[in-house]
């Protein structure tokens, strides 16, 4: 819970965007685990050598479109814009073709600009909006050739 809390209170503007938060306490990050196990999603620890640096989440049926999703990649900022998440992203990725996955949906806050051009830059084509919880929420889908 240590690991994902402080990986997650290193990302300010993600919080404020998609949680309305500046912190995570424990019970956000008990709230996080039970949100996934009643979604049916995996949750992994990513590690650079001996330190935790980022937190995968994914599922193979997404409540909306019961296709692959990639749910959360949450990399900490003292490792942002060093390639890491791009290398992550790349191994779920990787990890989805040997699976026979013929394409991953993700959803994107339509104010988190930094999450928009990451993700289109690998890739992921908008195709549908939406808002929820008063919030407007773009859907991408990436065809995994």
């Amino acid at each position: 819970m240590d690991i994902e809390k402080e990986i997650m209170n290193s990302n300010i503007e993600y919080k404020l965007i998609a949680y309305d938060k500046q912190v995570f306490e424990n019970e956000d990050i008990i709230e996080t685990f039970k949100e996934a196990d009643k979604l049916q999603i995996k949750r992994y620890l990513v590690k650079k050598d001996e330190e935790y640096i980022a937190i995968l989440d994914y599922g193979m049926s997404s409540p909306r479109h019961q296709k692959p999703w990639l749910s959360l990649l949450a990399l900490h900022k003292k490792y942002q814009g060093l390639g890491y998440a791009k290398n992550i992203y790349i191994t779920y990725e990787e990890l989805m073709k040997d699976q026979q996955v013929d394409c991953i949906q993700i959803a994107v806050h339509s104010t988190n600009e930094k999450a928009l051009k990451f993700w289109t830059s690998l890739g992921f084509i908008k195709f549908n909006e939406r808002t929820y919880e008063s919030k407007v929420i773009f859907s991408f889908e990436k065809k995994l050739s």
